[in-house]
């Protein structure tokens, strides 16, 4: 069951172990309650970091989060959950609007005792501004059924650099770096259009040049033996010519001596005594 206003004030006005401390009236919803901007954040830097370095801000200072970055804000509250409740936290719409998100976290346990670090991206392409006491996330609590029997301590958060291992570098940023150099070189590409449609032009010419040449040295080729072949044609034609008057010739020879063996058949039979 989610807990209501007036549950949420009761249990906070207790002087010791109240559920938020220090508790404002102004910042109390229906049901849950406006966490604010406190003391320190981190926002990850591109490069090689061997240590973390986290900023601290005085009271209504601002910082920015830069486009695409990664940012962890420590609450200016506390919040000391009784053994039947337990708590989860979003980030207001307003920040939703603007571009941030709010990374997924774990609801916290009954028993806990400490601040709420809240690990924010920044997905517009902006710097978004953050200011020391300004409300940047809703806390929900739910009671349980029953009192947890876990016996188990659960580790208070007081600062951010002490719960930070290594640095943290954004995916974001890198991505909109290299989508930026990609942008310059598909500009430069563009504004340079011209120059390589040039180029290619001038270097498939030089191919078609010597291909043409060669074609044309191929007909040329072609060309002479063709008009070597009819020579030939009209060489044998010549030969055929002249072999053609000399069968006429031969021919009008054999016509004239044909006559004559006739002749002198018919004398040799007229001369041969009959039985």
């Amino acid at each position: 069951m989610t807990l209501p206003d007036h549950v949420i004030s009761l249990l906070s006005e207790k002087k010791e172990d109240g559920l938020i401390s220090p508790f404002k009236n102004e910042l109390l919803r229906a049901s849950s309650y406006d966490l604010t901007v406190g003391e320190e954040y981190y926002i990850g830097k591109e490069g090689v970091f061997s240590s973390i370095e986290t900023e601290r801000i005085r009271r209504n200072q601002s910082f920015k989060i830069p486009p695409h970055a990664v940012c962890f804000i420590l609450t200016e509250e506390t919040i000391n959950l009784p053994k039947d409740i337990t708590a989860k936290v979003s980030l207001r719409m307003t920040h939703i609007y603007a571009g941030i998100i709010l990374t997924s976290q774990p609801p916290f346990d009954p028993g806990y005792k400490g601040k709420v670090i809240l690990m924010l991206y920044n997905l517009s392409s902006k710097s978004i501004c953050m200011k020391r006491g300004e409300r940047i996330a809703t806390i929900e609590f739910s009671r349980l059924e029953k009192a947890s029997m876990s016996s188990k301590v659960h580790r208070s958060v007081s600062t951010i650099e002490e719960q930070l291992t290594q640095p943290i570098i954004s995916s974001l940023s890198e991505i909109a770096r290299a989508s930026k150099s990609a942008k310059r070189t598909v500009t430069w590409l563009a504004s340079n259009t011209l120059v390589f449609v040039t180029l290619i032009v001038a270097v498939l010419a030089v191919p078609g040049f010597f291909t043409y040449k060669g074609l044309s040295e191929r007909l040329d080729d072609q060309k002479e033996k063709i008009v070597e072949m009819k020579n030939m044609i009209e060489k044998y034609e010549s030969g055929m010519d002249t072999y053609k008057k000399e069968i006429d010739y031969l021919n009008r020879s054999l016509g004239k001596i044909k006559p004559s063996l006739i002749d002198m058949e018919v004398k040799e039979a007229s001369i041969t005594p009959q039985n």
